[in-house]
């Protein structure tokens, strides 16, 4: 009878073994499946985005032709600075000359404006070059009225 169990015994050591592999295994392969499925979704998703832009490639070859507007075209709002403006601009820096204690800021108020929009149409001005000579025989003028340079 010890014969008998002690051959039992040996093969429920060996299917235990077997059975604990087989475990391991599985759990090993796991992580591996995991990461092919994951290979195949990108690869998947990699095709379905080449496709995409293969497409709006053949919708963008597909459409007319338009040329970019020419800079000179879209610059002109910031050339167009009318002459009010031009006038309140150069009333702030007449007004600071006359007061040296004035800042921009309390100046420009004066005439209705906030820093910003001065500066706003100051960057206009320096973009111009005759709008921006005017403003300083403008300027020259208001200083020395008796100057031949800042006459016109």
């Amino acid at each position: 009878m010890n014969q008998i169990i002690n051959q039992f015994a040996g093969k429920r050591t060996d299917v235990a073994t077997a059975v604990t592999a087989i475990i391991f295994g599985a759990f090993a392969m796991l992580p591996a499946s995991f990461a092919s499925a994951a290979q195949v979704r990108a690869y998947d998703g990699s095709r379905r985005v080449k496709s995409q832009l293969q497409h709006r490639d053949l919708q963008l070859a597909a459409e007319p032709a338009t040329a970019p507007a020419p800079a000179e075209e879209t610059d002109e709002d910031d050339k167009d600075v009318p002459t009010s403006q031009v006038d309140k601009y150069i009333s702030v820096y007449e007004s600071m000359q006359k007061d040296h204690n004035l800042t921009v800021e309390q100046a420009s108020s004066k005439q209705g404006l906030t820093v910003e929009q001065f500066r706003s149409i100051e960057g206009k001005i320096e973009r111009d070059d005759t709008l921006r000579e005017r403003v300083r025989k403008a300027l020259r003028h208001a200083s020395n009225p008796n100057d031949k340079d800042s006459e016109d």
